[in-house]
């Protein structure tokens, strides 16, 4: 039995502090965006929940590195308040949007759909909407590209952590059982896709500020266009139309998520990053356990 828990080392397993890492994440996030509900109304569009449960996230994250003895800090997160983060940051959102405006654009020019200008649009609906969606990029990414990608890699190596965090990325969002089949699997499969290419950009940078970025950034257009986001309804300046073409072509009410568009511009995106060397600065080692002793440079 306690080969199952412990390494030949006597070192708890990573797959356990990975399990660990996500209950207690879902706990204290929980509690905290519960809390949210009690801001007085005026203050929660400048506090939204999605930021209650980034914040869950990064204390469970630093709790699990201070168990561990490791450095308790947000660079062994793959975080940082700089110039970089903020340059990467900036360029992840202006890639996500073009990512996602190549999908909506693919859709227009096959007949899918016509946009039409939203009544009472306004320029602060839209400020506010990327405020929200920073705020759900940090969550989700740190709670998927932080702390528990790092532990997969070192329990699975890269491509097996790559396998296994986009499935729980994908099973995280909710896929409704009234969408057509063909929508419902198009739709899975450009989450576990979009799961991929969020990991690949944090191995290519060993930073969180361009998952973050390209998360805000899709998402942002999304709901500044009118379309669902993940199946959730978003009112943004425009409103799609559609004009009766398959739903696995438009996306239908789930959004350009469920565009079979979706898994073609992803897989371009995935090959892209595949050969891009990236510009990652040297991960922060590892301290070793007590009473182990520090592993030989090759």
């Amino acid at each position: 039995m306690k080969a199952v828990f412990r390494d030949g080392e006597g070192h708890l397993r990573n797959g356990w502090k990975g399990a660990g890492f996500l209950v207690t994440s879902a706990l204290l996030a929980g509690i905290l965006m519960g809390l949210w509900t009690l801001l007085p109304d005026g203050v929660k569009p400048f506090l939204p929940h999605s930021f209650f449960g980034f914040l869950g996230v990064l204390l469970v994250s630093l709790d699990f590195l201070y168990l561990e003895k490791q450095p308790v800090t947000l660079t062994s997160l793959g975080m940082s308040l700089d110039r970089r983060a903020g340059r990467d940051l900036g360029v992840g959102a202006v890639a996500g949007v073009v990512l996602v405006g190549l999908v909506a654009l693919c859709g227009w020019v096959a007949g899918g759909y016509h946009l039409e200008r939203a009544a009472n649009a306004q320029v602060a609906s839209v400020v506010k909407l990327a405020w929200l969606m920073l705020g759900v990029g940090l969550f989700e990414e740190a709670l998927f590209h932080g702390y528990l990608f790092q532990r997969a890699i070192r329990g699975l190596g890269t491509r097996w952590a790559q396998v296994v965090i986009s499935l729980l990325f994908c099973l995280a969002h909710p896929f409704s059982t009234d969408m057509e089949v063909p929508t419902r699997v198009v739709a899975m499969v450009t989450t576990f896709l979009a799961g991929w290419m969020l990991g690949l950009c944090y191995l290519r940078t060993r930073h969180l500020a361009l998952p973050v970025g390209v998360h805000m950034g899709w998402n942002w257009f999304l709901g500044t266009m009118g379309f669902g986001v993940s199946g959730k309804e978003a009112r943004g300046w425009w409103t799609p139309v559609f004009q009766g073409r398959p739903e696995w072509l438009t996306g239908g009410a789930y959004g350009l998520e469920a565009s079979l568009f979706c898994v073609v511009v992803l897989g371009v995106a995935i090959a892209a990053l595949t050969r891009w060397k990236g510009s990652a600065a040297p991960e922060p080692e590892a301290l070793p356990h007590p009473g182990e002793a520090p592993a030989l440079q090759e």
